[in-house]
């Protein structure tokens, strides 16, 4: 799973939200290009399985969150499908 934000300071506020609240881990990255539109991104990169309680979380805390996108390997390559609502 990867959640796109707008700062550093925005994914690392994140990523302890999420590890503090479901014991996950949340690792902290640039927005791959595949996925990045333009300018400095990142991201947030955690196991999908957590995903309704990082909604509730990212509500909760109003963390300001560009895209969710869910991530497979194919092939070798990372795919990334667009699943905000």
């Amino acid at each position: 799973m990867l959640i796109t934000v707008g700062s550093i300071t925005t994914a690392a506020r994140l990523a302890a939200i999420l590890e503090r609240n479901t014991g996950c881990p949340a690792e902290t990255v640039h927005t791959p290009a595949a996925v990045n539109k333009g300018g400095c991104s990142y991201s947030i990169r955690f196991p999908e399985q957590h995903i309704e309680r990082a909604r509730e979380l990212i509500s909760e805390y109003k963390v300001p969150v560009k895209k969710y996108y869910s991530e497979t390997i194919c092939g070798g390559r990372r795919e990334y499908h667009d699943i905000s609502r």
